[in-house]
């Protein structure tokens, strides 16, 4: 009789001790889940460079099209009567990225000018400030790019 009481016991220790070290592998696992979701989803500086990438992105596309606009005008001058023509093609080039911008992320993005915007110089057009409306989830803000150049589109000298 006593050595069934003993055996009782061993089988009674042998569960306890099991179900500590379970239970201390779930509290591992989740710890290290509860890390890793909140490691992720720093969103703070994921939002630094998201306004950066979307600053440079609209930097480079208008000053490209205000350079492939003066190459296609080269020999012709722009006028001030132009401008109008100017600002609806840095609306159509607004609203394919703004496409381009929502296939890829939750987010909307608008290109905003006007045609007081354009500074002609030489018949070429010189710079365009635009403003960026950027709204998601996370981030919104609206911001006005001064005097972006034809000579800001990469690849294009001076």
């Amino acid at each position: 009789m006593v050595t069934e009481d003993r055996s009782r016991g061993q089988v009674i220790l042998i569960g306890a001790i099991a179900l500590a070290f379970i239970i201390l592998g779930v509290v591992v696992v989740f710890n290290g889940v509860l890390y890793t979701e909140t490691v992720s989803s720093g969103s703070s500086s994921q939002s630094a460079s998201t306004a950066d990438v979307t600053n440079a992105e609209v930097t480079q596309s208008v000053a490209c099209l205000l350079h492939t606009l003066n190459e296609e005008k080269e020999g012709e001058e722009f006028d001030d009567d132009d401008k109008s023509d100017i600002e609806e093609e840095i609306e159509i080039l607004g609203d394919h990225y703004q496409e381009a911008n929502t296939q890829s992320t939750p987010a909307i993005s608008s290109i905003i000018v006007d045609e007081s915007d354009i500074s002609l110089s030489d018949g070429a057009i010189e710079d365009a400030t635009v403003t960026i409306v950027y709204d998601s989830h996370d981030l919104s803000y609206e911001q006005e790019l001064e005097e972006i150049e034809p000579e800001d589109c990469p690849g294009v000298d001076s």
